[in-house]
């Protein structure tokens, strides 16, 4: 796409709209992981509690993939970071905690920032960042590999909706 003078907006156009177009392909191929949505909900539900996204994925795409998948209602994407904010994924942290603590007016930072993921990638972005990091072994990293990593906490999962508030709060 380069050579044919299409800038990097115009790439990202045309991956834009390649998500929005197969807005029901993505719903049938994904999902939102289990208890995930119900994770997200109690967490909106929390005065304690400000969400967004860290993510590799452009705005636009991260957003096709939260509406498709329900989460939309629970997140504040303004305040996230996203992959053309940045490569170092650590850096996409204190961009997101910039972000919400000028949306917000509380300053987020290492004492309060709680990032959740489910790779060692994600993991070393949390710790880098010096936050805390709630890993979730429900993808292709195993529990052991998430805690060798430094994760803070490791669920198995998302289900059980009390263990994450108790994760993220440390109640």
């Amino acid at each position: 796409m380069l050579t044919s003078g299409m800038d990097d907006s115009g790439k990202y156009a045309v991956r834009d709209r390649d998500y929005d177009r197969h807005r029901d392909w993505l719903g049938r191929q994904g999902r939102a992981l289990p208890g995930a949505v119900a994770a997200l909900a109690a967490l909106d539900a929390e005065p304690r509690a400000w969400q967004s996204v860290l993510t590799g994925n452009l705005p636009e795409v991260a957003r096709i993939k939260a509406q498709v998948f329900g989460l939309i209602p629970y997140l504040d994407l303004s305040t996230g970071a996203y992959g053309n904010g940045h490569t170092d994924r650590a850096d996409l942290v204190k961009i997101a905690q910039h972000r919400a603590s000028e949306r917000s007016g509380d300053t987020f930072d290492g004492t309060n920032t709680v990032l959740i993921g489910d790779t060692p990638h994600d993991v070393a972005a949390g710790t880098s960042a010096g936050t805390r990091v709630v890993a979730v072994a429900t993808g292709k990293s195993t529990a052991s590999e998430l805690e060798a990593a430094g994760a803070t906490v490791v669920l198995p999962d998302l289900r059980d909706t009390e263990a994450v508030l108790r994760a993220v709060f440390r109640d």
